[in-house]
């Protein structure tokens, strides 16, 4: 059967915008699954910003890991933790390579700092993911 090129090329031409969306779909779907495996991961660093990233956004519920491979021991206190009040976390020291991790925070901001290096602070941001919303109108 012999195909006219030029006839395969419109279909192709046809349905790569299709073609396209599905794999924009399923890489999104596949991104979407690995984030949501294992803990979010923050490092200790010795020099600034000290906690890596500095400000982390989190999902509400999500597992958070601070990793140590600096030669010095830090902490990972929460600010509240200084007053009467709600300390959601309190790591005590975190030896060098070695890591202190939390099953998860409610919605809401959360300060931090070492205790062993005052300079050392950081803060996490626990919420929902909000994406901008694009709309354009039609026929217009």
């Amino acid at each position: 059967m012999i195909m006219n090129w030029d006839a395969v090329q419109k279909k192709l031409r046809a349905k790569a915008p299709i073609l396209l969306l599905v794999v924009l779909l399923l890489s999104a779907w596949a991104a979407q699954g690995t984030a949501s495996l294992g803990p979010f991961l923050i490092t200790m660093e010795a020099w600034s910003p000290y906690y890596q990233p500095f400000t982390a956004t989190v999902q509400p519920g999500k597992p958070i890991q601070w990793i140590n491979p600096t030669a010095s021991p830090h902490t990972i206190r929460h600010d509240s933790c200084l007053t009467p009040g709600a300390c959601a976390f309190d790591s005590g020291a975190v030896l060098p390579d070695e890591s202190y991790t939390i099953s998860g925070l409610p919605p809401g901001r959360y300060p931090y700092h070492c205790e062993l290096h005052p300079i050392m602070r950081g803060e996490l941001i626990v919420g929902e993911q909000t994406f901008p919303v694009v709309s354009r109108r039609l026929g217009r």
